[in-house]
């Protein structure tokens, strides 16, 4: 059989929806082992340098709260000092096809990847007006995987209680917080870990996450993309302790 090869993508975007456009793309390959083959970031400069674009996404206060500080002291310091290389989306997309022939990789993943799938293929229809085409590799979203492994045991749902809604592991309805940040604070024990929201740092954390989850040896769910994985996480199983 042949051995899985993972690429684990993170994408930043000007919104959801209709205003998904990416404008950080970062990725990491590895294998089910935790050796990574090659990492890659490009910011995009279809969306990073489109006025229209970057200023809706700055009226959006929520947008703007999370990210719009960041532009400013973390993208525009990065570009600066050349740390971060501003692209074409089709240069990148041919970059990461590249990569992926290269490294022989069969698994696309992220970690919420119903909302990755979607940015990146509105994005890719706003620059070439086509569509992605990912048909050859099994899809895994690590947001799935992590709601029918860890976020369902007694553990998770007890330091999720424990640590309370002022620290966000509790939702505003009441149930157990599953983002990459809740699920790597836990994982990790640094249950104080903030997410940066930079594309290739947290495809990084997702790839630690991967391999924790990997760990389990449970059922891999390959190419089951539906969404609204947080659900599966609320009906804690008793008795399984991870």
């Amino acid at each position: 059989m042949k051995p899985k090869i993972i690429m684990v993508t993170d994408t930043e975007s000007t919104g959801l929806g209709n205003k998904a456009f990416v404008f950080d793309l970062g990725y990491v390959i590895g294998n089910k082992r935790g050796k990574v083959l090659q990492e890659r970031n490009f910011l995009i400069r279809e969306v990073l340098q489109n006025p229209r674009i970057m200023l809706g996404a700055l009226y959006n206060k929520d947008w703007r709260a999370m990210m719009g500080g960041k532009i400013f002291n973390f993208y525009i310091p990065e570009i600066a000092n050349q740390n971060l290389k501003i692209i074409g989306w089709r240069e990148a997309m041919e970059i990461m096809r590249d990569d992926i022939q290269t490294y022989g990789v069969n698994v696309f993943s992220a970690y919420n990847l119903p909302f990755d799938l979607g940015a990146l293929n509105k994005t890719h229809q706003m620059v070439c007006d086509l569509t992605l085409n990912f048909s050859r590799l099994d899809l895994l979203c690590l947001w799935e995987f992590a709601c029918i492994t860890v976020c369902r045991s007694r553990l998770y749902h007890d330091v999720c209680r424990e640590q309370g809604k002022d620290a966000g592991w509790i939702t505003p309805a009441n149930n157990v917080r599953t983002t990459a940040e809740k699920v790597h604070a836990f994982l990790s024990g640094d249950y104080g870990f903030i997410e940066s929201h930079t594309a290739l740092h947290d495809a990084q954390i997702e790839f630690e996450i991967l391999q924790r989850l990997l760990a389990k040896k449970t059922k891999i769910p390959y190419n089951e993309v539906r969404g609204f994985s947080w659900r599966k996480a609320q009906n804690r199983q008793g008795a399984q302790l991870f």
